[in-house]
C-alpha cells in the first residue's frame, strides 16, 4: 500500500472511532457517575446485583448482535462474547451453579439500541468493547474489596485480561474496515443508544438487590 493510501485508512478510522469517542462522551461520563465502580464501600451484595444486572443486558444483546452480524463477522464476535464470564462470576459469588439462569433479561426492543445494519451493530460493539479498557483498572479494585482470585468472581471486568490491548486494536480496525464513511452517522447513534440503554438498565443496580426486577 502507497503512503497516501496508509494515510487514507488511516484518517478514515481516526474519523471513525474519533467520532464514536467525542459524540459518546457525555452519555459515557453519565453511566460512570452512576455506577461508580471504582467506589470504596460496595457491598458485596451490591457487587452481586450489579452483575445480575449486566448479564440481564449482556446476554440478550449478544444473542441479538449474533442473530444480526453477517457470516464472514462471527468469529470475530463470538471472540468477543461475555455473558458466560458473567455467569461464571455469579456461580462463584453465590455458590449457585445455575444463578445466571434466573437472573431477570433486558427485553431487546425497549432496551438495545436498533440493530438493523451492520454499522449500528459497530456503533453498540464500540461501547460493549470499549468497557473492558476501563475493566483493567474496575477488575484488580473489586478483587481487593472482596477478596477475590485472579478471574474468580472479577472476569467479567477482567476482560481480555493482557490482550485487552490487542483486542481493542483489532476492533478498531475491523470497525474501520467494515463501517463506511457514509454509515457513520448510524455507528454513533447506535452508540449513544447504547449508552442510554445500559444507564437505564443498571442505574437500578445501585439499589437494595430485591429492587431490581
Amino acid at each position: 500500500m502507497s503512503a497516501q493510501g496508509i494515510e487514507t485508512e488511516w484518517n478514515m478510522q481516526h474519523d471513525l472511532l474519533l467520532r464514536l469517542k467525542d459524540e459518546t462522551a457525555a452519555c459515557h461520563t453519565r453511566l460512570e457517575n452512576a455506577l461508580d465502580l471504582m467506589r470504596n464501600d460496595w457491598s458485596r451484595e451490591e457487587y452481586v446485583a450489579l452483575l445480575e444486572r449486566f448479564f440481564g443486558y449482556v446476554a440478550v444483546w449478544e444473542d441479538a448482535v449474533g442473530a444480526r452480524l453477517p457470516a464472514h463477522l462471527q468469529a470475530f464476535f463470538d471472540a468477543r462474547r461475555k455473558a458466560a464470564w458473567l455467569a461464571d462470576d455469579l456461580a462463584v459469588l453465590t455458590g449457585d451453579q445455575h444463578r445466571a439462569a434466573a437472573v431477570p433479561l433486558a427485553k431487546e426492543s425497549a432496551t438495545l439500541p436498533a440493530l438493523d445494519t451492520t454499522a449500528r451493530v459497530f456503533g453498540s460493539m464500540y461501547v460493549m468493547e470499549g468497557s473492558t479498557l476501563g475493566g483493567r483498572f474496575i477488575a484488580p479494585h473489586v478483587a481487593g474489596l472482596f477478596g477475590l482470585t485472579h478471574g474468580r468472581g472479577n472476569a467479567y471486568f477482567d476482560g481480555y485480561g493482557p490482550r485487552t490491548g490487542s483486542m481493542w486494536k483489532a476492533f478498531r480496525e475491523t470497525a474501520a474496515a467494515t463501517v463506511s464513511a457514509g454509515q457513520y452517522d448510524d455507528a454513533v447513534a447506535a452508540a449513544v443508544e447504547t449508552f442510554d440503554g445500559l444507564h437505564a438498565w443498571l442505574a437500578g443496580a445501585r439499589v437494595a438487590p430485591g429492587a431490581l426486577a
